[in-house]
């Protein structure tokens, strides 16, 4: 009888530790929800690059040489290519590994690929010649201004692409989803998840005021429908085998930020959610900024490091989708935001 008593007691104390520690279990959060990935998908320090895109040819060696970095971004036009890339030549006989992105046209807007048979020829093609670290499917899928043809088709196209590139051990990334809209899902997130005082201090770094009235539920037509996108797009990406989620990246995020510093938190938040929705680990082959300010740049590439993105490319240049990014350089001359972005990535 002393025997029974005894066993029953051990069980009702081990049920009630076990209980107890069901209550006490953490959510996910963004301190812990790198630990989702397996060890070897979660990056131990952030691989930084340059698109000198102010610069053309060898200057574009010596650009990327002058900061100190070891990866750039490089483009091939699928359409156009003849078994030639002079350009990635370059890169590869100096040592630079290559975020390539494969983009089927030139045109803009330009239609997504239908033909799945020719798209796969035309990858596989440049995939013989060329092995760059990540393939990069397609610039902005997202962006009306590049692309007419529904997000579905490309969809499709990134879903053969992944295919090919993984025969060929390439690893692949998304064409970057668009920040606002990611930024806009983070908030709903923390509101779905009763964090109102965290979500409304998310968008006191992270939103401006057009993006926080959608967030709420008060936005435009145009402005509901790339949302939409969005949120497609990160759903699909989640049944994918893609290897990263891509994000670009250009501060400050909205009017109300210091423009000295990248938004406290915010890349480590928003990574922390692709993430959690996607399963994916997640870079940025694209990132800039709107001023010229050294510590901008230099508090960048602190924020990414906290976000443990797995590469960060700066564009270096004034782009030609009126974003309004800035170079790094007078030519090949560094200039002082260019030497804060060297020794920030050396340390």
């Amino acid at each position: 009888m002393k025997r029974t008593i005894h066993t029953l007691l051990v069980f009702l104390w081990i049920a009630a530790v076990v209980s107890c520690k069901k209550e006490a279990a953490p959510a996910i959060n963004e301190n812990t929800i790198a630990s989702t990935l397996s060890s070897d998908d979660v990056v131990a320090s952030t691989r930084f690059g340059v698109l000198a895109n102010s610069v053309e040819g060898d200057d574009r060696i010596t650009v990327a040489q002058e900061l100190g970095v070891s990866y750039v971004r490089d483009a091939v036009i699928l359409q156009y290519y003849n078994g030639k890339a002079p350009m990635l030549d370059k890169y590869q006989s100096n040592g630079f590994k290559i975020l390539l992105n494969l983009n089927y046209s030139a045109q803009k807007p330009a239609a997504f690929p239908t033909d799945m048979v020719n798209y796969r020829i035309l990858v596989d093609s440049v995939l013989n010649k060329y092995t760059p670290e990540v393939a990069v499917i397609e610039n902005e899928p997202a962006n009306d201004g590049y692309y007419s043809s529904p997000i579905e088709d490309y969809f499709t196209e990134l879903s053969n692409a992944i295919t090919v590139c993984h025969a060929h051990s390439v690893k692949v990334a998304d064409g970057a989803l668009h920040t606002g809209m990611v930024c806009i899902l983070v908030y709903q997130d923390y509101v779905s998840r009763g964090l109102q005082a965290k979500a409304d201090d998310f968008a006191s770094r992270a939103l401006n005021n057009n993006y926080l009235r959608t967030a709420q539920g008060k936005g435009s037509a145009d402005m509901n429908a790339k949302l939409d996108k969005c949120k497609k797009m990160i759903a699909a990406y989640k049944k994918m085998d893609l290897d990263y989620v891509n994000i670009h990246w250009y501060e400050p995020l909205n009017e109300n930020n210091d423009p000295a510093i990248s938004a406290p938190g915010v890349a480590k938040e928003v990574a922390a959610f692709l993430i959690k929705s996607t399963g994916k680990q997640v870079l940025t082959n694209e990132f800039g900024q709107t001023n010229q300010l050294p510590t901008l740049v230099a508090s960048q590439v602190n924020e990414f490091k906290l976000a443990h993105l797995a590469y960060a490319i700066d564009f270096s240049g004034t782009s030609g989708g009126g974003i309004g990014s800035l170079p790094l350089t007078d030519g090949t001359v560094l200039l002082p935001n260019g030497i804060a972005y060297r020794d920030a990535v050396s340390q």
